[in-house]
């Protein structure tokens, strides 16, 4: 019985020895307790996004304001430990097929592996950014949609009611892109949504002229049309753009306001932002503004910095966000009262080419800690 329980007891150690060799179990950080998850939910969030797993660009991310990075294309347990440090959350980002919605199976599988995957990189939760086309009358493939997320979170917090369960929502409900989910049922299960009011000429109806990539007032009837769902203002975080799109005219107005684009369909609307292209901010500021025809000009209407340039004989349409525009919709977020906000994508400012234009995009995000927060 002796020689049997101490082989048992060998055998154990040499389980655990062999995963801690294959870097499951050991902690990768140089202190372990940094291998813990965050626990406690903060009253507001700074959820961003991270395209860069170099520690050149996180680490020059203001950590005193971060309390979530998600991690895009990669996962750096460097990132994890240096994000636990400051007291934030490092964690996955997740998709899934359409087609396999309505399989319980594959949704129960999805589930398993994003969680395994989890733990074994001692994260902190997943962001599920599923963005695409449910029409209005596929009810099943919806609610298998909702299905995923609620296992997805019920699983998640059974393991340890630490995890943060978050969803990528486009910045309205009423079937942007004819994302037709149950926006409701959705804040039910996540611990909030992530309200990308972003890509807002992704259908343009009307006219097929440039325009802003984030207008105020269109976001703010997009943060509207959730709240009277009704999704609790404490389940939604305001995502913003840290980039624009560069339109080429096909035709422009007298007074350089008007861009005429051509036309790229999207889910069966004529015209779309397709007809451009995505450039960050940093880029934007330093390389394009720097040979801009119109300087830089404010659109009254979406409350947006625009300008045009010239390029090979072609008049170019640069509609983009800034310290400006952006403080304004975070001071939207802020009276609003919503649960925080955030941005795609954290390396859009360049912290080594564009030293300024760096620290005034962190400068302006809110200070949740000030108590006099946007009373001036």
């Amino acid at each position: 019985m002796i020689r049997a329980i101490h082989l048992c007891i060998v055998a154990i150690f040499c389980y655990l020895l062999s995963v801690t060799e294959a870097g499951i179990v050991s902690c990768p950080c140089s202190d372990s307790s940094l291998c813990q998850l965050i626990s406690g939910n903060p009253d507001k969030e700074i959820f961003i996004f991270s395209l860069s797993d170099k520690p050149t660009a996180w680490k020059n991310y203001d950590w005193k304001k971060v309390t979530t990075v998600v991690m895009v294309g990669y996962v750096s347990h460097d990132l994890m430990c240096y994000a636990h440090r400051y007291g934030a959350r490092a964690v996955l980002i997740g998709n899934f097929p359409t087609s396999n919605l309505t399989n319980i199976d594959a949704r129960r599988m999805w589930v398993k592996e994003q969680l395994q995957k989890t733990q074994s990189n001692f994260l902190d939760g997943i962001n599920i950014d599923y963005e695409d086309a449910i029409p209005k009358d596929d009810i099943n493939v919806r609610d298998g949609y909702t299905q995923l997320v609620s296992e997805t979170y019920e699983t998640f917090k059974n393991a340890n009611k630490n995890y943060q369960v978050t969803v990528d929502v486009a910045w309205s409900p009423s079937g942007i892109d004819k994302r037709f989910y149950d926006y409701i049922a959705l804040s039910a299960v996540t611990d909030f949504l992530f309200v990308m009011s972003y890509d807002e000429q992704s259908q343009i109806h009307g006219d097929c002229v440039a325009g802003a990539n984030s207008g105020y007032y269109k976001t703010f009837k997009g943060l509207e049309d959730y709240l009277t769902l009704p999704v609790p203002r404490s389940k939604l975080v305001l995502g913003i753009p840290w980039y624009g799109y560069v339109y080429p005219c096909i035709m422009i107005s007298e007074d350089g306001r008007t861009c005429k684009i051509r036309q790229v369909p999207f889910r069966g609307v004529n015209c779309s932002d397709a007809a451009g292209k995505e450039y960050n901010f940093s880029f934007i500021k330093q390389t394009l503004l720097n040979h801009s025809t119109t300087g830089r000009r404010w659109d009254t209407d979406t409350m947006s910095p625009y300008f045009d340039f010239n390029y090979d004989n072609i008049t170019y349409q640069v509609w983009y966000d800034d310290p400006e525009s952006l403080s304004l919709k975070y001071k939207l977020a802020v009276m609003s009262k919503l649960r925080g906000v955030g941005m795609w994508n954290a390396d859009a400012v360049d912290p080594i080419q564009d030293q300024e234009g760096t620290k005034m995009m962190w400068d302006a995000l809110p200070d949740y800690k000030s108590k006099e927060i946007y009373l001036n």
